[in-house]
């Protein structure tokens, strides 16, 4: 699109479909948080806001109620209370002798599979802004095109923080520390997330959505991922248990990867959560999970995003004069922590 040109009563369907890729383009880029819910529901149909998602829980969690590995979990399994966590089971001794088949006969039928049904609401996110006959004539300068790329990375910041603050509010682990992430109880605490992640059923992340506004994932070498703010990924360079990207990059690395530190890829976020406490004094929280925690209506669905434009006299009575139109964006969100237990926030100190 030229400078100046005006757009007349429309954008027509080529520049409208130019402008809704360059606003999806920076939303996508800019909102990472988003891509570690890996499982995608559909909008849903016009007579609902709701989207509904089916949690199974496994048989093995139904069967074998007696688990040692609470205690390190930290999760419940009590079926009479109709309380179910995903969590690895320690068979009990002789538990084969239930299921042996006596000679002739086809045993006793233990028929246990549990679902629980859950649902989140699907609503509209979106801004605008005015623009006037003068900036459409006389300010060469100002493009239609700009305005849909500041939008997108603006927009992508407030679809990270949705994520964002579903993940911590969602976690089914938590650890707070009065180190800094620098310090070597970073590490000791990493170490019993990752074991209450492994026992709790939380599988390693072995692919990750790319930034592209089209579908897809790209394949990564197995690992648990953590986000931190951009401060904190810094710092935890310090720490000595900490490998940076640049040792040991073969391929397969994440976006903004920082590094590796126990079982966990570490992902660098200037949107995660940050507090300051005084001047260069803050509290981070480290969001942590494995594959498939969260479902969700992704950004990059058809219909999810969108740049919308309404040219200048479109505003009818209240535009007599034919001199205002508008430019804004529009999103689709709605998602849910299906299971909370393949999630951990590790609160901690950075001094910087």
């Amino acid at each position: 699109m030229e400078y100046g040109s005006p757009l007349g009563n429309g954008l027509g369907a080529e520049m409208q479909a130019f402008l809704d890729k360059t606003l999806l383009t920076n939303l996508t880029q800019n909102s990472y948080f988003d891509r570690m819910a890996t499982m995608q529901k559909a909008l849903p149909l016009k007579n609902s806001q709701e989207l509904r998602f089916d949690k199974w829980i496994r048989m093995q969690d139904l069967y074998l109620t007696n688990n040692v590995n609470q205690k390190l979990t930290g999760n419940t399994i009590d079926p009479a209370a109709n309380i179910d966590e995903e969590t690895y089971q320690n068979v009990p001794a002789n538990e084969y002798q239930t299921f042996v088949l006596p000679e002739g006969s086809s045993g006793a039928s233990k028929a246990k599979m549990k679902l629980i049904k859950q649902k989140a609401n699907v609503f509209a996110i979106g801004d605008w802004m005015p623009y006037t006959e003068e900036m459409q004539m006389f300010h060469d300068r100002w493009t239609v095109a700009e305005t849909a790329n500041q939008m997108g990375e603006f927009a992508g910041l407030i679809v990270d923080g949705y994520y964002r603050d579903l993940y911590v509010n969602g976690a089914g682990h938590t650890a707070v520390l009065t180190q800094d992430i620098s310090d070597t109880a970073f590490t000791a605490a990493l170490r019993k997330i990752s074991v209450a992640l492994r026992l709790s059923g939380a599988k390693y992340t072995n692919a990750f959505m790319s930034s592209s506004p089209n579908y897809g994932t790209v394949p990564v070498n197995a690992k648990y991922t953590m986000v931190m703010h951009t401060v904190a990924a810094e710092k935890l360079r310090d720490n000595p248990d900490f490998i940076p990207v640049e040792k040991y990059k073969t391929g397969g690395e994440l976006e903004n990867e920082k590094g590796i530190i126990g079982e966990f890829r570490v992902l660098e976020d200037p949107n995660a959560p940050l507090v300051e406490d005084s001047a260069g004094n803050y509290t981070v929280k480290c969001i942590a999970g494995g594959r498939d925690h969260t479902a969700h209506v992704p950004v990059r669905g058809k219909g999810s995003t969108e740049f919308v434009f309404q040219p200048i006299g479109s505003a009818g009575s209240s535009d007599a004069l034919k001199r205002v139109g508008t430019v804004g964006w529009k999103s689709w969100l709605g998602a849910k922590v299906l299971y909370p237990e393949r999630l951990a926030v590790v609160e901690v100190k950075v001094a910087f």
